[in-house]
């Protein structure tokens, strides 16, 4: 993950110090649950689709149950927050992207 790029990016959208932390935050424990998946990787490889689908109905899916050892709270409504964070992640690249063309 591009950590600093994107906290520049979210600040740039008006993102509060603490969100920016708690959606960065977010996104390395995914990295770290997922079986140390890289984010960039899985953006260049699906634009994470995959990812944002194991998130889906809080976690409670066929794509979660892949992970059977991640720790996440899988079934809480706050699971959403997760998915939030890899959808901001999403569109910081792809708008990083577009501006680099």
């Amino acid at each position: 993950m591009n950590e600093v790029e994107f906290r520049n990016w979210l600040e740039k959208n008006n993102v509060k110090k603490k969100v920016q932390g708690d959606c960065v935050s977010r996104l390395k424990r995914i990295e770290r649950e997922l079986n140390h998946c890289d984010i960039d990787e899985q953006y260049r490889s699906d634009k994470c689709e995959h990812l944002l689908a194991a998130f889906l109905n809080m976690g409670e899916n066929e794509d979660m149950k892949k992970y059977p050892d991640a720790n996440l709270p899988i079934g809480k409504y706050y699971m959403s927050t997760y998915r939030h964070s890899l959808k901001q992640y999403v569109k910081f690249c792809e708008e990083t992207i577009s501006e680099q063309k």
